[in-house]
């Protein structure tokens, strides 16, 4: 606990603090992180804005078809898929809801939020944990491919962890510091430094700290 609170402030240190802001409505987090599977965020952020323009409403994307739906979001890549998995989703919450929005989530605790979404077809921990911390301001944390890589190279989760299971596992550090924080700044960590192919380990702030950096003789190594 003592060394990831160390890291956090490390980390806070070299990218800033990073205070909650508040994200959109529950379900259009949900459509934004579909949209951002595979992608980088300008590119998610073009095909949200051409999706909107094409469908001003939820129903209106619900009501068209995915060949229509693909074509308008297909700057973002993987638009069959998403188109499908869209839809799919849309259909799903209005069957169980009776309209077209999540905002009910906000009354509920973060289990059974979490329980709904990954009732949703196509839905996983990643995209639940993303509308729960930054659409419902809780205090749990998404892990991408960067938080996970360069959490299991600190040490902080063990080695045979996987990226579905280390969403549960960062829950025991809830109280203890803003993860909300936390992943924006191990994200940014991960993206300069804690890179995947190539780590710049000699110039990391937090190598002290870092289990790979110790167990590879204190060398840049290529190996994850």
């Amino acid at each position: 606990m003592k060394k990831f609170v160390r890291i956090d402030e490390l980390l806070e240190k070299e990218y800033g603090k990073k205070p909650y802001s508040q994200g959109p409505d529950p379900l259009t987090e949900l459509i934004l992180t579909v949209l951002s599977q595979n992608t980088s965020d300008i590119n998610r952020n073009r095909a949200f804005k051409s999706l909107k323009e094409h469908f001003p409403t939820w129903e209106d994307v619900l009501n068209t078809s995915p060949a229509k739906l693909s074509s308008a979001i297909s700057i973002g890549g993987l638009a069959k898929i998403k188109s499908w998995r869209i839809i799919k989703l849309l259909k799903s919450i209005q069957k169980s809801h009776g309209r077209l929005d999540l905002d009910f989530l906000h009354n509920w605790p973060d289990k059974k939020v979490k329980d709904y979404l990954l009732g949703i077809d196509g839905i996983g921990p990643k995209t639940a944990a993303c509308v729960l911390v930054f659409s419902l301001g809780r205090n749990v944390m998404p892990v991408d491919t960067h938080v996970y890589r360069v959490s299991k190279r600190l040490g902080i989760i063990p080695g045979n962890t996987t990226a579905e299971a280390a969403h549960d596992f960062f829950i025991r550090f809830d109280g203890t510091v803003s993860l909300y924080q936390f992943h924006l700044n191990i994200i940014e960590h991960g993206r300069k430094i804690c890179q995947a192919r190539k780590p710049r380990c000699n110039e990391c702030s937090l190598k002290r700290l870092c289990r790979y950096y110790k167990n590879t003789g204190n060398t840049r190594s290529n190996t994850n």
